[in-house]
């Protein structure tokens, strides 16, 4: 084997496998025959190997739309040795989600593909068409490709993914990067095993498969925390301010890292199919649209109060700079002019200082201009009394604020409640002869009219670190000598950029790791620690995609209900985790908890949380359910959860005695005799050992359930004649980790082998 399958000892993220298989050649026999028969047809001389690669050996577009029309020679194909079965083990081994046919035949083939692989009893999984399969398999998130054409599996390498290429040893040279050449389909399972295993057992997955995720940072960041993350992932810096260059970084990245000079863009968003996580090294997020970042299903976080101090001090910096005329001072001193005489400096002491916004920033400031013995006024419509109380500070109403202060000073974020608050509308409310600083977003204070009331005099004098458009080489306020300005450094010292890039490369870390983090802008904050919270989600991740099996079609209502003390966060976080994973088995659309609802809604499902009894003396519990037709019975999914551990203890309105765990069989059938001993016989005659059962009925006769704990795999042809027997109503073999409880790296697989 290359050494690319020696062990790493690095520290990158655990992957989820996620397999693209190609078709002509893997699956199918060697299609020679393709070849021949279309020299045949068109008086040709294609080359054997012709249709292992049509488009990059250039077969005329005519010839290859004849070669896989509906009656076409493609449609004759035998399939290769073992292929059912190795299809069928690596469903069994990944889950059915993470197994897809990307092919290059023409979607015009797509009836006539689908029909063959029925025809020979494929399991039913996703089939793609396209050329460009790297890109393709990067939307499906695939990190394992299996080819039979070099050109192909150069391009899957050069994106980053392992490739096993199916070819004879003297084909290529052993050592191209990312390629792993076998024989036939028949060692690829046991390396996927092999490395799952190794996954399983707490251990670092190889260098093949641990591909390390992309992080782009296109502005600088701490040199520390860039460090941090080069151990742990690839990184590719880009300046954020060149567009067509971010746009062309960013196709296969994980994560992207910026401040305040990259605009994240609906534009920026949809270049990066792959992206998981935005992360701006700062506080405000308006150069991020959240929208589209939701939409897209990718995690924006955000560095709040890092950087507090920093911005604080720039604050009274500013103000000072005003207050005792520095900048006049300096340039005149310099110039050799002593004009000490001229220079009229004032005191802060007694004087009215208005904050608005008493958050983390607006508490710095409150407590440093406090040493000042000035009187604190402040708005703030969204904290407590207490806070007020605890920074000295008299709660007002803003347009007081406005009329009492002879110092105002801005912390808010960029929202459109916050945009203009000072503006036409709200300068005469103002004192003559007020000073105004602004260090929290460009557009909160209308700069134009600023600078009219700076010509005038209304307003004495501004201290500006932040522009509406960054970097800004001009506007009004540039050249008024009233106007003291700096180029957003407010939170730019030594020590906050470090802090800032602690918390934001721990945060992307965790998050690409799939852990909660208590920074996330578009999803709710964890109060579990992350351990206990994966712990939980984990299993409700199980749950969702349980629930997706017995549901196979996407339903008309999903439907969770807690019950017990559980906060609010945590049921969102679960939800969510439930939800997308339910919704990859109902839709190819692209899903994680980030915008889970948003797809269901768009979908038209109906998707309610419901709270029941919130005694803290109730064991939690969530409730699943997938609501369908309306004659159509409703699924159902039970977890439990004491604040340690979780698992799954009741499906389809059946308790079960253990919550499930391993291999399972589950069934529903009538309560009729022989059902129970017939699935035990023909379970036993395919050598399958059965661990533990559990049975349940609602009453004699009628409706029934059995789970079956077995030791090892229950071939499909067992599942066949367990379909078979009368009374059965379904049956659905089921792989779950033999631990939920334990964090897991990927989602468990959950599959009916005959489904797609």
């Amino acid at each position: 084997m290359p050494s690319m399958l020696a062990s790493s000892n690095g520290h990158a993220a655990r992957p989820r496998l996620n397999l693209a298989l190609d078709l002509d050649g893997v699956l199918t026999e060697h299609p020679r025959p393709l070849a021949i028969a279309a020299s045949q047809k068109f008086e040709l001389d294609l080359p054997e190997r012709a249709f292992v690669d049509s488009a990059g050996l250039n077969v005329p577009q005519a010839v290859r739309e004849w070669v896989y029309s509906d009656d076409g020679p493609a449609s004759q194909l035998l399939p290769a040795e073992g292929a059912q079965r190795f299809v069928r083990d690596v469903v069994e081994l990944l889950g059915q989600e993470n197994v897809q046919i990307i092919t290059a035949r023409s979607a015009a083939s797509a009836n006539m593909t689908r029909h063959w692989l029925q025809r020979h009893n494929f399991p039913e999984i996703t089939v793609l068409f396209a050329d460009d399969k790297p890109t393709v398999a990067a939307q499906r998130r695939c990190n394992v490709a299996v080819e039979d054409s070099l050109r192909h599996a150069r391009s899957y390498s050069d994106s980053g993914m392992l490739c096993f290429l199916i070819a004879p040893p003297d084909s290529y040279s052993d050592d191209l990067p990312g390629v792993v050449r076998v024989d036939s389909l028949t060692p690829i399972p046991g390396l996927l095993r092999d490395e799952i295993e190794r996954i399983d057992d707490g251990k670092n997955g190889t260098a093949a498969f641990a591909a390390r995720p992309r992080i782009v940072i296109s502005d600088s960041i701490d040199r520390d925390a860039r460090s941090a993350l080069a151990e742990v992932a690839e990184i590719i810096d880009v300046d954020g301010t060149d567009t067509p260059a971010l746009l062309a970084v960013l196709g296969h990245a994980d994560a992207l890292i910026v401040r305040s000079e990259t605009q994240v863009t609906a534009e920026v968003i949809a270049a990066g199919p792959n992206l998981r996580v935005i992360a701006r090294a700062g506080v405000g997020v308006d150069n991020v649209d959240l929208d589209a970042a939701t939409r897209a299903g990718v995690l924006v976080l955000n560095a709040p109060g890092a950087n507090r101090y920093s911005a604080g001090e720039h604050t009274i910096a500013l103000l000072l700079a005003i207050t005792r005329q520095i900048p006049r001072a300096n340039e005149s001193t310099h110039a050799g002019r002593w004009e000490r005489k001229r220079l009229k400096p004032i005191d802060l002491r007694g004087r009215t200082a208005g904050i608005v916004g008493l958050g983390r920033v607006g508490g710095v400031v409150a407590k440093r201009l406090a040493a000042f013995e000035m009187k604190i006024l402040a708005y703030d419509p969204y904290i407590s009394q207490a806070r007020f109380d605890e920074h000295g500070a008299e709660s007002v109403s803003y347009e007081e604020l406005l009329r009492r202060s002879d110092i105002i000073t801005y912390h808010v974020p960029s929202t459109p409640e916050t945009r203009n608050m000072l503006c036409a509308e709200t300068f005469p409310l103002l004192k003559d002869g007020v000073i105004v600083i602004n260090c929290s977003r460009g557009d909160v204070v209308d700069q134009y009219v600023l600078a009219e009331a700076l010509k005038t005099g209304a307003v004495a004098a501004a201290g500006v670190d932040v522009f509406p458009h960054e970097p800004a080489v001009d506007g009004p306020l540039f050249g008024l000598p009233n106007a003291v300005l700096s180029p957003h450094t407010g939170g730019s010292s030594e020590e906050a950029l470090k802090a800032v890039g602690e918390m934001i490369s721990s945060s992307v870390i965790c998050a690409l790791n799939g852990q909660a983090v208590p920074n996330a802008v578009n999803l709710p904050p964890a109060s579990l620690v992350a351990p206990e919270l994966q712990r939980l989600t984990s299993v409700a991740s199980a749950a969702g995609h349980l629930l997706a099996v017995l549901q196979p079609s996407p339903p008309a209502g999903f439907r969770m209900t807690v019950n017990g003390n559980v906060p609010d966060d945590v049921t969102e976080h679960v939800a969510g985790a439930a939800l997308s994973e339910a919704m990859h088995l109902w839709t190819h659309r692209r899903v994680t908890p980030v915008n889970a609802r948003l797809i269901a809604g768009e979908l038209g499902m109906d998707v309610r949380v419901d709270a029941g009894t919130r005694d803290p003396n109730v064991i939690p519990t969530f409730s699943f359910e997938a609501t369908g037709e309306p004659e159509e019975p409703a699924h159902q999914v039970r977890v439990v959860w004491d604040r340690a551990q979780a698992g799954i203890v009741a499906v389809d309105r059946f308790t079960l005695d253990r919550p499930l765990a391993g291999e399972l069989l589950i069934t529903h059938h009538r309560d009729v005799p022989g059902v129970i001993g017939r699935v035990g016989t023909i379970i036993g005659r395919y050598d399958v050992n059965i661990a533990g059962m559990e049975v349940g009925r609602h009453h004699r006769g009628g409706e029934a359930i059995m789970v079956v704990n077995v030791d090892n795999e229950i071939p499909d042809g067992a599942l066949q004649e367990i379909r078979a027997i009368p009374g059965m109503v379904g049956a659905f073999k089921i792989s779950l980790p033999a631990d939920l409880s334990r964090p897991r790296p990927a989602t468990p697989a959950l599959a009916m082998p005959d489904t797609i």
